[in-house]
């Protein structure tokens, strides 16, 4: 018992001898300057070739967008030369075989807005009303309850 009671002692003493030795020591602390540069240098790499990614990544998708708006004002140009009063009169009257018709065959039908926009009105304050109905009430206790809470818990 004594024995294996004395190599305990002696491994554990090791331990501590070994922990001491490391702290004690001159060579840790350059060591870990050195670890700690290169490990900073890696780090600095490795961030210069990931924003040189996402550098490439801007320049496609700027690319992209430059390509999307000359697009859609292609498209834009091609709608406002479609959609020419004289092209379309050509197309009715060569292709369709259209002409214009005389004032006497003109109706004009008019439309009372009013009407509709009172109705459409009318719903949105019934609406209103059903949404305000459903709404919390908050009187002045709740109000200065609440103001005291908050101040609480700044």
């Amino acid at each position: 018992m004594k024995i294996s009671v004395q190599r305990y002692r002696a491994t554990g003493g090791f331990r501590k001898s070994l922990k001491k030795r490391l702290v004690s020591s001159r060579t840790l602390i350059p060591a870990m300057i050195v670890g700690s540069i290169i490990l900073l240098a890696c780090l600095h790499v490795w961030q210069r070739v990931y924003v040189m990614g996402l550098v490439k990544e801007v320049s496609v998708l700027e690319k992209e967008n430059n390509n999307l708006k000359d697009l859609v004002k292609k498209s834009n140009m091609e709608i406002t030369e479609l959609s020419r009063l004289s092209r379309i009169e050509e197309i009715a009257t060569e292709q369709l075989g259209l002409t214009r018709t005389g004032s006497e065959n003109l109706y004009t039908l008019s439309i009372s807005r009013d009407d509709y926009k009172a109705e459409g009105l009318d719903d949105v304050v019934t609406s209103l009303k059903k949404i305000a109905e459903n709404l919390p009430v908050l009187n002045e206790t709740k109000a200065a309850t609440n103001g005291i809470f908050e101040s609480d818990e700044e």
